[in-house]
Order: C-alpha cells, then sequence, then structure tokens
C-alpha cells in the first residue's frame, strides 16, 4: 500500500508534467522556464529538482510518454513478424499494431502536440524529437529487412520503404490532430493492412 509521503511524491510529478507540457505547448520548449512550470504545478522551484535534472529532462519525460509505448508497439509487431512463416500471418499482426497506433493517438493527444510543435524546429527541442523518429525508423527498417530475407515481403529497398511508412504514420498523427474526420482512428487499421496487402507483398 502506497503512503501518504510517496502519493504526495506521485501528486508532485504529475502536476509538474501537466504544467510542463501546458508551458512547452504554450511557450514552446525555448520559451518555457522552470520557474514559471514550477509556479504553474504549486511547487517551489527548488522542488522541481528534486523531480527533473533540469527542463530538458521534463521535456523528454513527456516525449518518452508518447514514443516509449510506440516504440514497444512496434517492437511487438517485429517479434510477432518473426515468428511469420508466409506473408497471410503477417497480416493481423500489422492490424493489432494500427489498432495499437489508433489507441496511442487518441490517449496521448497532447504529447502528438507537443511532438509536433517542436519536430521541425531548430535547437535541443527538436533535435530531441527528431532523436525518437529515428529510432522508430532504424526499428522499422530491421523488421523489413528481416521479412525480405524470408520472403514474407517482397524485396525493395528498406530504408527508403521506412522512410515512406514512418513518415506516412507521422503525416496521419499530424491529420488526426487537425481534423479527426481525416484520420479517424477506426479506419487505420484497414488501411495499414491494405497498404502491406497490397504494396509490400510478394508479387505472384
Amino acid at each position: 500500500m502506497i503512503g501518504r509521503r510517496e502519493r504526495n511524491k506521485e501528486d508532485k510529478k504529475r502536476r509538474l508534467e501537466a504544467a510542463g507540457l501546458a508551458a512547452f505547448l504554450s511557450e514552446g520548449f525555448t520559451g518555457a522556464s522552470v520557474e514559471r512550470i514550477a509556479e504553474a504545478a504549486d511547487v517551489a522551484r527548488g522542488t522541481f529538482y528534486l523531480y527533473f535534472r533540469d527542463k530538458d529532462a521534463l521535456y523528454t519525460t513527456l516525449l518518452d510518454r508518447l514514443f516509449k509505448p510506440l516504440l514497444a508497439s512496434v517492437a511487438r509487431a517485429r517479434d510477432a513478424l518473426s515468428a511469420c512463416t508466409n506473408t497471410p500471418d503477417t497480416f493481423p499482426v500489422y492490424g493489432t499494431l494500427a489498432a495499437e497506433l489508433a489507441q496511442l493517438m487518441v490517449g496521448q493527444e497532447g504529447e502528438l502536440r507537443l511532438y509536433f510543435g517542436e519536430a521541425r524546429s531548430v535547437g535541443a527541442g527538436g533535435e530531441a524529437a527528431r532523436d525518437r523518429l529515428r529510432e522508430v525508423h532504424a526499428l522499422t527498417v530491421s523488421i523489413l529487412d528481416d521479412a525480405v530475407r524470408r520472403g514474407v515481403l517482397r524485396e525493395h529497398d528498406t530504408h527508403t520503404a521506412a522512410i515512406a511508412i514512418v513518415g506516412g504514420i507521422d503525416a496521419l498523427l499530424f491529420a488526426f490532430l487537425r481534423d479527426r474526420s481525416e484520420a479517424h482512428p477506426a479506419r487505420i487499421q484497414a488501411e495499414v493492412v491494405a497498404l502491406f496487402r497490397h504494396g509490400l507483398a510478394p508479387r505472384g
């Protein structure tokens, strides 16, 4: 059972993360300050440093709330795909990955907005966002390379295909934030499966 002290610590951390997200969204990574974040969270400035080393650490924590589950979903798909022995067996895996992506879109909207607000900016905030997208790209390349070696997907330039896939996900997420009617989560699963069924499946 969690004691009062631990509950208070967790509450302060949640408040700091919420205040940090609001600050980064409204002021940007560069404009946000530890002082204003601490004030908005109703904690002393010194208390901030008991939870986060600096503003960068808070920012990366917020980015990781989006990218850690995303990378975990892709890694699970990689492991499931490695057990597939033919192309049709891969379709449910892509469907599961797409469903998890859709759930992430709905559950982490604030973090999505943070990512898109910084991903194309210069400086530390933008670089941290792009680093995480590069991780997704590298993992996608490894999945495609393995599938090609085993004949589950046709021979293709996996690096370029990964750029297209990750770029497509990036565009899909942005469209969702702009207008949910353009990228409704319920339609994502079928579209992702169709992409691999008709686009990368072996020719025959």
